[in-house]
């Protein structure tokens, strides 16, 4: 089971720098990637998924849940959401496809980028 597969929305692409979270209301205000100094450490992440989402003719968030979906079939991506129209973007990832070359791509590519802290997130140990 992947945990917040879109890193709280951040993956989504509706979210840059400027956005704000209400403190007393969204968990969001207080999680690193959602800081300012955050979008820019993640930039070269960003590139990537909207380039692959140009490419696959999908979005943002699409293409994170696919990767997923594509990486094993015992992965199982299970994105939260409140509203119904992200409800048919997300189990519309399920028809983007990636090979094998594109998963082992992209997984090289995100294992050679910098990336910022995420709320839960921990140092993975080899």
């Amino acid at each position: 089971m992947a945990f917040s597969p879109l890193a709280n929305g951040l993956l989504s692409a509706c979210y840059n720098a400027q956005t704000r979270f209400d403190a007393q209301t969204d968990f969001r205000s207080t999680m690193p990637q959602f800081s300012a100094e955050s979008f820019e450490k993640n930039r070269h992440l960003f590139a990537l998924v909207n380039r692959l989402a140009d490419a696959h003719h999908a979005t943002p968030a699409q293409v994170s849940l696919a990767w997923m979906l594509c990486k094993k079939p015992w992965i199982v991506p299970i994105p939260g959401t409140r509203k119904p129209d992200r409800l048919q973007e997300n189990a519309a990832a399920a028809d983007v496809n990636f090979t094998p070359d594109e998963v082992q791509a992209i997984d090289e590519a995100l294992n050679g980028m910098e990336m910022s802290d995420v709320f839960g997130g921990l140092k993975v140990k080899e």
